[in-house]
């Protein structure tokens, strides 16, 4: 499940609200192709295309609340009962040969947590107390072309081999992104 919720800074941390269930893939419905295409350009696209969002800045282009922030249920049906909510703090990808490997930089706000001691739709987190960063590999069919965006933009369905395959250049972005984000969380 993916979740719009509205976040506020509290002298105890930070505050989550539950504003309603979104899409992240799709290339109609879905946030990540909808704040890409506001930033695609028509010199932008095939063969290769590196880009960078943050859903922080991006989402209030989209008519979104100004405080909308990102977050995924990684267990929303799961038999065994937990908790895990991940803020999305920002979005890589290299889109070409008609498909985007995309990078995910997560927040950590609850890990596998008892879901019967905390409310997932009204929650405060002190910093100290989110894993940051989590980085996630996943891959999107779909790629962009001269500034539009092409194809379905869907994540494969779960199975045992639909991981991300990432050839040098593309592996290579996503570690000098990862160092970056990491050298900035160190000094910052």
């Amino acid at each position: 499940m993916y979740a719009l919720y509205r976040k506020t800074g509290t002298s105890q941390g930070v505050s989550y609200e539950f504003d309603r269930t979104v899409s992240l893939f799709g290339c109609n419905s879905g946030l990540i192709p909808k704040m890409l295409r506001a930033i695609a350009t028509p010199d932008k696209g095939e063969p290769s295309w590196y880009w960078h969002l943050t859903p922080e800045e991006h989402l209030t282009g989209l008519g979104l609340p100004e405080n909308g922030t990102l977050i995924i249920n990684l267990n929303p049906n799961n038999a065994e009962k937990n908790l895990s909510l991940y803020e999305i703090g920002e979005v890589w990808g290299h889109s070409g040969s008609g498909w985007t490997p995309i990078m995910l930089r997560l927040r950590g706000l609850f890990i596998d947590e008892d879901p019967k001691k905390f409310d997932d739709k009204s929650f405060s987190r002190k910093e100290e107390d989110i894993d940051d960063p989590i980085f996630s590999i996943l891959y999107l069919n779909g790629s962009v072309a001269e500034g539009t965006l092409t194809g379905k933009w869907t994540a494969p369905r779960a199975s045992p081999t639909n991981s991300a395959l990432l050839w040098p250049n593309t592996f290579k972005y996503f570690v000098e992104e990862a160092e970056k984000v990491l050298t900035r969380l160190k000094h910052g």
